[in-house]
């Protein structure tokens, strides 16, 4: 059956998992209804935005689209909104605030700012070249072992072997977090996102109820590791110490504020770059003349890098709410309309990218939105790319001998998408 505006599905989960991005009601839209009101009957209506000028003038106006709206991420009705599971019985215990956001990702400026600012530091441009030698090391370890592993079981998940362990260690050194947690913090990570193994599950326990309760157990965790840095002289993480310290709009932070911040810091961290790490594996293999010529070509793993983000573009979506009429091309978007962002539609935008869908390690200029634009641009972006260039380095002399072996297994989620699993082999 022929794609019609009235027939398409860029909001349902499981899809996502089952057929991966769509790419044709995504092209549809841009082509005929680039600000689409969309209605169905498990969503509440919001305006899809798919072209890249369009996503640009939404981030660039954040007076007018504001985070702190009662909708933030794609949800399905009756469903919680992925970062406010299980947060109000948890506050509701330790009294906390109903009305505070659950982390900074909620809030708008000046709070926004000032808060971000608190841990801005500790990922800009040049602390990340002074950890560079490191990443590399760390990325060099884990591709031996990913080695190891595959010469002695023949079929490994890559997404475990590999993808996740630099973004996890990184993440953790920078924060300051304990290595014998990092295994843990990755449960709770993908539990965040419904992904959760059924060895992680209780007797009788859906995924929903799982994953409200790991978050729970997240949060606990994190408020621990806050007490034990709140007491005179602080504690082993200086990154905790200067939160547990810092001052927005002239206050320091409560427990609660900090618990979400730590929170949506090492979740974010953990799942996008992992993300972009095996959806960047992919992308290489099926394309091969675009491997073989990164293996001939080193220096380009930089333009690389931000293809594949381009090209995986992990952030499925934001929604922004809108707080006065607005004229965004022939659409008027009234106050209180949510409007929906779609970042890999708009990194597929002819408009912008020539030949979008054609894979390209030296496309120059290469003015991707993967991270966002504007006052919430991502925090992480120094992080990311770094990590991204020291997995690509290492994987180089192992990427000729590696082949997928088999389906993946996708995320079913609509604001963070991607492989969760994904078997790989050498090449006999």
């Amino acid at each position: 059956m022929a794609l019609s505006l009235d027939s398409i599905d860029i909001h349902t989960p499981r899809l996502y998992a089952e057929q991966g991005y769509p790419w044709q009601a995504w092209d549809l839209l841009r082509e005929q209804a680039p600000v689409h009101w969309y209605e169905r009957d498990d969503v509440e209506p919001f305006w899809a935005i798919t072209r890249h000028a369009d996503v640009m003038a939404i981030s660039g106006h954040p007076r007018v689209f504001i985070n702190g709206g009662p909708r933030l991420r794609l949800t399905l009705k009756n469903e919680v909104e992925l970062g406010r599971g299980g947060v109000d019985a948890f506050g509701a215990a330790r009294g906390w605030d109903p009305n505070e956001p659950p982390d900074l990702v909620f809030m708008d400026d000046p709070r926004h700012r000032q808060t971000r600012k608190a841990s801005s530091g500790a990922f800009t441009q040049g602390c990340m070249r002074g950890m560079a030698a490191h990443f590399d090391a760390l990325a060099l370890q884990f591709t031996d072992e990913l080695l190891s592993s595959l010469e002695q079981r023949g079929t490994v998940d890559f997404v475990r072997e590999l993808a996740c362990k630099l973004p996890l260690a990184a993440t953790g050194e920078i924060m300051g977090l304990a290595p014998d947690d990092w295994r843990q913090i990755l449960v709770w990570s993908g539990a965040v996102l419904g992904e959760i193994e059924p060895e992680h599950r209780l007797p009788g326990e859906t995924v929903a109820e799982a994953s409200e309760r790991q978050s729970n157990e997240f949060r606990g965790y994190l408020e621990n590791l806050i007490h034990e840095h709140r007491q005179p002289g602080g504690g082993p993480s200086d990154f905790i110490n200067r939160l547990v310290n810092a001052r927005v709009q002239g206050k320091p932070m409560n427990d609660q504020q900090l618990i979400g911040y730590l929170f949506v810091l090492i979740a974010a961290g953990n799942d996008t770059t992992r993300n972009a790490t095996v959806g960047g594996l992919v992308a290489l293999l099926e394309h091969p003349e675009q491997r073989e010529r990164l293996c001939r070509d080193p220096l380009l793993i930089g333009s690389a890098v931000d293809e594949i983000l381009r090209w995986t573009s992990p952030v499925v979506c934001f929604l922004r709410t809108c707080t006065e009429d607005f004229k965004l091309g022939e659409a008027r978007i009234k106050a209180g309309d949510t409007v929906c962002m779609f970042y890999p539609s708009a990194n597929r935008d002819a408009a912008v990218f020539e030949h979008p869908y054609r894979f390209d390690i030296a496309r120059t200029p290469n003015d991707h939105i993967a991270f966002g634009y504007g006052a919430h641009f991502c925090i992480g972006t120094n992080l990311a790319r770094a990590e991204l260039r020291s997995a690509l380095k290492a994987l180089l002399p192992v990427l000729p001998r590696l082949e997928v072996a088999g389906p993946g297994h996708r995320i079913a989620n609509t604001h963070v998408s991607g492989f969760s699993k994904l078997p790989v082999r050498l090449i006999a």
